[in-house]
């Protein structure tokens, strides 16, 4: 009651005064704020549908975070998986060596053993890449890839599934229309009059052959099988005939021989190629590269290495499996799924076998076995790494590396959009308070002036009272 008394005896001066000071008082107030928080809207009050709006963007960049953060995990994984496969790669070159090092003849049998025992460390090497894990994730063992069901062995050598788009299982029915042949070509001649110098080139490469005078069909052979692992090119006695053959199939398949000294005549001139096999599958006719088939359509992708000498109806069979399902932004439905290949010795190789018979007692090692077709199954082995390490490598650069790159540019342009909406000019905030405080202490000022003025009116008013 008594304030209101007082207020009451102010003079509509002093109340103007006030006024404007409390007034200028919540104005640097808020200026204060504003510099201490670095932001325009600290309240709903002070702009609701600026504060509407920063909460949205707001709360997307959370949603950007975190999807940056499932990305950032995924190309760890990714990596992980890709250095694993590199690792393969090194080894598979290297035991590539060693046996290439036994399939020259040159070695001794203890040598030949210890390139054995080094590729036994190296074979067991690439068994520890294979069971690479990731947090409580196996990578390489094929857990984290796509599986297949139901293949006939007897038909299908080998299924390596690239892609598929969802978990729903994926149906394969094929039909083998046309079988792939190897080149062929054969010498008739019987023994050589005179030596010869010969040109042979395959699908491995190109060497020199020298054939002495007398040499018979026996000879020959032989010395084109000491040499298969460099050419490619094998040779087999049948009656009177030496018959050459290319030791892969299809269109690829080649075989080159000319005499660059003396005279060695084949029946097909010299130069010969295999053919491809053809195949429908799901509908779709394929053309192989010799008898693999590779087949892509929008739900999956997928290489079929097929018996060479396979013809008609295949068993259906059925890709399983999710491999991996990785979220590439902030929408659920914006997704992309990789299977992780298989590096464990029983799975890579080819036509000839896979790799767990090079080991010691196995059917293509070293010491016992055949170090041409050893080397065929190391170099079908490294195709399928050297492809794996391809496909991961892209699915992380092209898709989780440029989402990532995306969300990021989404962020900065998001955190710009913020800023502009809530953020604080100091420069100009800094002004209005200064501003302000002159208006302030004007204010003051003036209200000093009033009181007094108002003092000496009640002293004049004393005085006369007095008199």
């Amino acid at each position: 009651m008594s304030r209101i008394s007082s207020i009451g005896l102010l003079s509509s001066n002093q109340l103007r005064i006030l006024n404007q000071l409390s007034s200028i008082g919540t104005k640097i107030d808020q200026n204060m704020e504003r510099l201490s928080t670095l932001k325009r809207i600290n309240s709903s009050a002070d702009d609701p549908s600026g504060m509407v709006k920063a909460l949205l963007l707001q709360s997307q960049l959370a949603g950007i975070d975190g999807s940056t953060q499932g990305l950032s995990q995924a190309k760890a994984l990714l990596s992980t998986a890709g250095d694993g496969i590199t690792s393969t790669v090194t080894q598979l070159q290297a035991a590539r060596t060693l046996v290439l090092e036994a399939a020259g003849g040159t070695l001794s049998n203890s040598e030949i053993a210890a390139n054995q025992v080094e590729l036994d460390s190296i074979l067991r090497g690439i068994e520890t890449i294979s069971r690479t894990t990731y947090g409580n994730r196996r990578l390489l063992d094929g857990s984290s890839g796509f599986v297949t069901t139901g293949v006939d062995t007897s038909k299908i050598q080998q299924v390596n599934v690239l892609s598929k788009s969802s978990a729903e299982n994926y149906s394969v029915s094929m039909n083998v229309t046309v079988a792939a042949t190897k080149a062929s070509d054969s010498y008739t001649g019987g023994t050589l009059g005179s030596a010869a110098t010969l040109t042979v080139t395959g699908t491995e490469g190109t060497t020199v052959i020298q054939l002495d005078s007398g040499a018979t069909k026996d000879d020959i052979a032989e010395a084109f099988n000491g040499v298969t692992y460099l050419t490619g090119v094998s040779a087999a006695v049948s009656g009177n005939n030496v018959n050459f053959s290319s030791t892969g199939y299809g269109s690829d398949a080649t075989i080159q021989i000319s005499a660059t000294s003396g005279t060695f005549n084949t029946t097909g001139g010299g130069s010969a190629a295999g053919t491809d096999a053809t195949a429908t599958i799901n509908g779709q006719t394929v053309t192989g590269e010799g008898s693999r088939f590779t087949f892509s359509n929008a739900e999956a992708a997928f290489i079929v290495d097929v018996n060479p000498a396979t013809t008609g109806a295949i068993s259906t069979f059925a890709i399983t499996g999710e491999g991996l399902n990785i979220s590439l932004g902030m929408d659920p439905n914006n997704t992309a799924r990789i299977g992780l290949p298989s590096l464990v010795l029983s799975r890579l190789g080819g036509t000839e076998g896979n790799l767990s018979s090079l080991a010691s007692g196995g059917a293509n090692n070293l010491v016992t076995g055949d170090a041409s077709t050893a080397l065929r199954i190391i170099d079908d082995a490294l195709e399928q790494a050297l492809s794996a390490a391809a496909r991961v490598g892209g699915f992380e650069k092209y898709l989780v590396d440029s989402s990532a790159s995306l969300l990021e540019s989404m962020s900065t342009n998001m955190q710009a959009a913020l800023e502009d909406i809530q953020g604080t000019d100091v420069a100009i905030e800094t002004t209005l308070l200064n501003n302000n405080r002159l208006i302030q202490q004007a204010a003051i000022q003036a209200l000093s002036v009033v009181n007094l003025q108002n003092s000496d009116v009640l002293s004049l008013l004393q005085q006369s009272v007095a008199y």
